[in-house]
């Protein structure tokens, strides 16, 4: 039954190539629908059409079909308007810069596709396979800017097994912010689906916000506070960062955006790496801790005095006296207050209450 698809499916596609851009030759053929529809929704239609020699390894129906069947999370997802950068991350995971014929194809060769993500090509008796998984069933289907090869198998980029911790842990440069969410026990909410936005500060600039203080000494609520301040729900690409955008975050406070040419802030720390993917959001690197906002206690209003209230004029000298002392007193209080405050939410403590 798959021997007499695949010689079905190659005569369609040989008999529509000539002449024509891979989009076509795919669009001619409805093993290749789903393909199609998810290559219109990411708008790469175009792109795909006009991008000279180039090698495309096309999933079949029946490949969307079997990932649904092993991962109906993800194909639902692909199927959000929010889920587009993901979803053109996919689709570029098959395509590779420069024509790649089955006879060019050697055991073990590596291709990197247009994601940046590498691509193992495995060539033996039974044919050839990519990434192991997947199978070209028709190659060397001609068009106008490149080649096809149908595959049995959707290729899935590292994000998609990979959740925003995992991609934390990946890095070497967030090993602080690792040990911290472990220690505020949010690693099953950032493993959750979300899906979220979070804004990733570097060892660096935890050192900076530190200044010198044990992370294992920090108020642990403090710390999730801190951290939750770096998570929106929703995903937000580069792309969606606007010049005046606000955002609020899972601790509830909002967080500003701002353009400068090609560089991005979120309040005042800037985007370093931006559009790091993972199957329950997206990750942006940040060099600066961000600050939570810091609200002053609402003043109270003195009692109004009424003439019943006055003393005689013998006393008078002596009641202002006492007034001032409390004066200073009470303005005491509300710097001790206030400090303390400003300490909990920024610092994690008066040692390092000036580090956020």
């Amino acid at each position: 039954m798959k021997l007499n698809l695949n010689l079905v499916v190659s005569a369609l596609l040989v008999g529509y190539s000539a002449g024509q851009t891979i989009v076509d030759v795919a669009s001619s053929n409805s093993a290749f629908s789903t393909l199609v529809d998810f290559v219109v929704q990411a708008d790469l239609a175009d792109l795909l059409a006009s991008t000279e020699g180039i090698t495309v390894f096309a999933p079949t129906n029946d490949a969307f079909t079997a990932l649904a069947t092993a991962a109906p999370d993800v194909v639902a997802n692909l199927g959000k308007e929010e889920w587009t950068n993901h979803l053109v991350d996919v689709l570029s995971y098959h395509v590779v810069a420069g024509e790649v014929p089955a006879s060019a194809v050697t055991d073990g060769m590596v291709a990197t596709a247009l994601n940046e993500e590498s691509l193992t090509l495995t060539k033996n008796d039974e044919g050839i396979f990519v990434n192991s998984d997947s199978q070209v069933v028709i190659a060397d289907v001609n068009a106008s800017n490149g080649v096809i090869h149908a595959i049995d198998n959707v290729l899935t980029p590292s994000w998609v097994s990979n959740t925003i911790v995992d991609r934390a842990i990946d890095s070497p440069a967030l090993t602080t912010l690792v040990d911290l969410v472990v220690a505020a026990g949010l690693v099953e909410t950032l493993s959750s689906p979300g899906p979220f936005t979070v804004f990733a500060p570097t060892d660096d600039a935890f050192v900076a916000f530190l200044d010198g203080a044990d992370p294992a000494s920090l108020d642990i609520d403090a710390v999730a506070a801190i951290l939750t301040y770096h998570v929106v729900p929703g995903i937000y690409s580069a792309a969606d960062i606007t010049d005046g955008l606000s955002l609020t975050t899972v601790q509830g406070e909002d967080l500003t955006f701002s353009l400068m040419g090609s560089t991005a802030k979120v309040n005042d720390a800037t985007i370093a790496a931006a559009n790091i993917l993972a199957n329950n959001g997206i990750v942006h690197v940040i060099d600066t801790v961000l600050n939570m906002p810091v609200k002053a206690p609402e003043p109270t209003m003195a009692p109004v005095k009424t003439p019943a209230m006055e003393k005689p004029s013998s006393s008078m000298d002596t009641d202002m006296d006492m007034d001032k002392d409390m004066d200073k007193d009470d303005s005491a209080g509300y710097r001790s207050t206030f400090a303390a405050a400003t300490a909990t939410l920024v610092g994690f403590g008066v040692a390092i209450a000036t580090a956020l």
